[in-house]
């Protein structure tokens, strides 16, 4: 028993930072760097992740994302996995778009969609996707993307994560031979929410998505990452109902520095932010002490 616990938990551990990270076949892009206000032209959420120079993994379809999705350059038939963190508006209102406009490309491999569970506030992803594409959905017209009896030019499989505050380990929830994907429960008030780390090359990118850090599982998800994009929503001396749905700086800075990161992105700003960052960058130094930056849309980061 003693030795199938110690394989369990073995299992559990992130592994692929032990390998050396071959950063030029990995970038990061940043599709959108903004929250849900209408603020200085820039997109809602949305990264993107490329291999040897093609986009494979999708994170958040916030609006305005899929314009810079255009943009990058990205093939949409080269993307494997969509990773949604939660069912706010500035995450996933361009989750149709993107379907849509796939139609007009040659895709014709599933595309692998993952998402929380819901709540009486929020959809499940499976819930999200039916709401939105389904045949009794918002666009009945697409529903041929989920139906499995249905002719359309590729498929939409989705996957909910189920999220519990009783287990906050970090979960398996997608591999292939190129990619592994894990995500933990993140706290983001009443709305079910989880972070991400994607695998790949021996690199390690993770995603905070929106959390206030209340429930401390996200440092362990993101150890030993190349990067970790971290949402700065709020100043340091926010309080009320933005502080329980987001992470003060302080609080970045700690995890980044208890999770070893060798690289920090700070996005995902809003108009009380935008002008504080070097305030915000100031706190986080007291206890992080790697490069942070700032990143506008488009932008790319190598690990």
């Amino acid at each position: 028993m003693k030795h199938l616990l110690l394989i369990i938990a073995a299992l559990s551990i992130p592994s692929a930072y032990a390998a050396d990270c071959q950063s030029d076949r990995v970038k990061l892009q940043i599709l959108g760097s903004r929250g849900p206000e209408f603020l200085d032209g820039r997109a809602s959420t949305g990264y993107l992740v490329w291999l040897d120079g093609k986009a494979r993994v999708l994170v958040d379809a916030g609006p305005g994302s899929a314009r810079n999705f255009a943009k990058s350059g990205a093939n949409y038939a080269d993307v494997r996995v969509m990773l949604l963190s939660h069912f706010h508006v500035d995450h996933v209102n361009d989750f149709s778009a993107y379907v849509k406009a796939g139609f007009f490309t040659d895709r014709t491999a599933k595309l692998r969609v993952f998402g929380p569970s819901g709540s009486r506030l929020a959809s499940s992803a499976g819930d999200f996707v039916q709401r939105q594409i389904g045949k009794n959905g918002a666009y009945p017209y697409l529903s041929s993307f989920i139906d499995p009896e249905a002719a359309s030019s590729y498929k939409i499989d989705t996957t909910t994560i189920p999220w519990s505050e009783k287990n906050l380990e970090p979960s398996l929830v997608y591999r292939d031979g190129d990619f592994t994907v894990r995500s933990v429960t993140v706290h983001h008030g009443a709305f079910p929410a989880l972070g991400y780390r994607v695998e790949t090359a021996g690199c390690v990118i993770s995603f905070t998505g929106d959390m206030s850090g209340r429930l401390g599982a996200m440092p362990d998800l993101a150890t030993g990452s190349d990067i970790l994009v971290a949402h700065n929503a709020i100043p340091e001396d926010a309080e009320g109902v933005p502080a329980l749905l987001h992470m003060k700086p302080s609080y970045i800075g700690k995890m980044a520095a208890r999770a070893g990161v060798k690289k920090l992105l700070l996005t995902h700003l809003m108009r009380r932010t935008v002008d504080r960052q070097d305030e915000t960058a100031a706190l986080i130094r007291k206890h992080y002490h790697g490069p942070i930056a700032f990143p506008d849309d488009l932008d790319v980061f190598h690990p």
